[in-house]
């Protein structure tokens, strides 16, 4: 099976104290694709939903890295229809949820106080509740882990950009920016 989904979303972080963050998010999945034995369905736009903590282990101050630990969960649904010849009937929608429960360490250090690279490992798992043929499925990613590098600089005013690319395991491009007040 091949999936291949965007999405766009926002986030509001809260720092519980001077080494830890709560961060609560949303936004719409802006459609995509799914592929199962040959046969092509599209997904339509959804929402999804986000939750995460995360710790700082070690500060980077001096010489050290910076490390940081995080917990996260997610969730999405969206509808899909398969893609078939105009000349017969469309197929009715059908649900598809999709539910994420991650853990990672992230390594890095910051320069100049303003460009901070990192190296990120992540481990996951979770359902994939789909109905198709009218019958109920599950299923689970192909691979649970990811590999990640990235780049956070900072900027004036509190604003800050990223981006990150994961080329090992779950492949995935994000590139993102904040605010801090």
């Amino acid at each position: 099976m091949f999936i291949e989904r965007r999405a766009a979303s926002a986030s509001v972080d809260y720092r519980l104290g001077a080494a830890s963050t709560l961060s609560l998010g949303g936004g719409a999945g802006v459609g995509g694709l799914l592929v199962l034995n040959g046969a092509r369905h599209e997904i339509s736009p959804g929402w999804l939903l986000t939750g995460a903590y995360s710790y700082r282990i070690l500060d980077g101050r001096g010489a050290a890295p910076f490390l940081l630990i995080g917990l996260s969960f997610g969730g999405s649904g969206a509808s899909t229809r398969e893609v078939v010849p105009k000349r017969t009937m469309d197929p009715s929608p059908v649900s598809l949820y999709a539910f994420d429960i991650r853990a990672g360490l992230t390594v890095g250090k910051t320069f100049w106080k303003v460009l901070s690279p990192y190296a990120a490992i992540r481990a996951f798992g979770g359902p994939v509740l789909w109905n198709i043929d009218g019958q109920p499925r599950s299923g689970t990613d192909q691979r649970h882990f990811q590999v990640a590098a990235g780049l956070v600089t900072s900027l004036p005013r509190g604003v800050d950009l990223y981006a990150e690319v994961a080329p090992g395991g779950e492949r995935a491009v994000t590139l993102g920016g904040g605010v801090g007040f």
